[in-house]
């Protein structure tokens, strides 16, 4: 994996360079981040903020009350294109998470957990030998939470009615 990353938004109004490697890269499935995204999950890599530099461009900033935490989260996107380039966070405010998308190559970034599967999809498979998480990877005490890993790919929500 590259330590030095790069990327932007969708129109190329807003780029940005890292200096190091993620310290974890993540597809989450809450349903705020359904919402966010339009979509299934968003998938990010995070960094210590001042390890992410912008070269360009000028994002507004969303702020969201999380339903678990109560924290706020902070939603950047770009004021041209609207692509959501990063989110920080008033729970870890010295980490600032990166949208894999925003990524010049997106592989250069592996995803290694899923949380908040609970929330899954429909239609959503779990990779195998990938940590899965039901809910958050840690408790709001700050207590790693229980994982599973599958053998193959499984349904997210096989067992429940969706």
């Amino acid at each position: 994996m590259a330590n030095e990353l790069e990327g932007g938004c969708l129109c190329g109004n807003v780029r940005f360079r890292t200096s190091q490697a993620p310290i974890r890269t993540l597809a989450c499935h809450c349903t705020f981040c359904q919402r966010m995204t339009g979509t299934s999950y968003f998938a990010e890599s995070t960094f210590p903020k001042d390890e992410v530099t912008f070269n360009s461009g000028r994002m507004n900033c969303y702020e969201h009350i999380s339903e678990g935490s109560k924290k706020k989260v902070f939603v950047h996107f770009c004021i041209n294109c609207g692509t959501t380039v990063t989110l920080t966070f008033e729970r870890w405010p010295d980490m600032r998470a990166i949208s894999r998308g925003c990524f010049d190559d997106p592989n250069a970034v592996e995803v290694t957990s899923h949380i908040w599967t609970q929330s899954a999809q429909s239609g959503t498979a779990l990779p195998e030998g990938v940590e899965c998480f039901a809910g958050a990877r840690m408790s709001l005490a700050g207590q790693a939470e229980p994982s599973t890993r599958h053998v193959s790919p499984v349904m997210a929500r096989q067992n429940r009615d969706a």
